[in-house]
């Protein structure tokens, strides 16, 4: 019986940054792609992550863990909520608005 579904094979490998920090990182030795340790933390614990960011070589992985440090595509749950709760208030302010014409 096959699978369409994917089940990976995680190695946690270690991986030194610019900085000379090192990091832990997963491996998949089945599709032989990098997952970033903070995008996926769960493949560390060899689970099946719903959502990731993947790499095909270690260098495209560290440059994605320095970009970390700038926040360019990761914001919290409450920036999140926050910004959901802003466009539905303008939302309701511009139906308002438009029911005083």
């Amino acid at each position: 019986m096959s699978s369409t579904r994917w089940v990976p094979k995680w190695t946690i490998i270690s991986i030194e940054l610019e900085d000379g920090k090192k990091i832990e990182a997963c491996y998949d030795e089945i599709t032989k792609l990098y997952a970033c340790p903070y995008c996926t933390p769960i493949c560390k614990k060899g689970g099946i992550p719903e959502q990731g960011s993947y790499f095909f070589n270690k260098e495209d992985l560290k440059e994605h863990i320095k970009a970390h440090s700038f926040n360019y595509w990761i914001k919290s749950k409450k920036e999140e909520e926050e910004e959901e709760e802003e466009e539905k208030i303008k939302g309701t302010e511009e139906e308002e608005e438009e029911g005083e014409e």
